[in-house]
């Protein structure tokens, strides 16, 4: 399943650590090539049709999936991911 990012997400992996960056990119991959694997670790997203949250360490991930991709339009730190 393709996965798209929008400015703000890609701007936030740009700006972290390079190791800590591609475990997020992995998490997203794996998450995209089997959305409905039980063990993905993710929550549903209240108040957004479609949306999901990862967890990568304390960095949260949020996703709205459709039929045929993957959108992640944010990725923050714990304390700041549910604002």
């Amino acid at each position: 399943m393709p996965v798209t990012f929008k400015k703000s997400a890609i701007k936030t992996l740009r700006s972290m650590q390079p190791k800590k960056a591609a475990d997020i990119r992995e998490a997203i991959a794996e998450f995209a090539a089997d959305p409905d694997r039980q063990d993905n670790n993710v929550t549903a997203l209240v108040g957004v049709a479609g949306g999901v949250r990862i967890r990568v360490g304390d960095w949260r991930v949020s996703m709205v999936v459709s039929e045929d991709a993957v959108e992640v339009f944010e990725i923050a730190p714990r304390g700041s991911a549910y604002r």
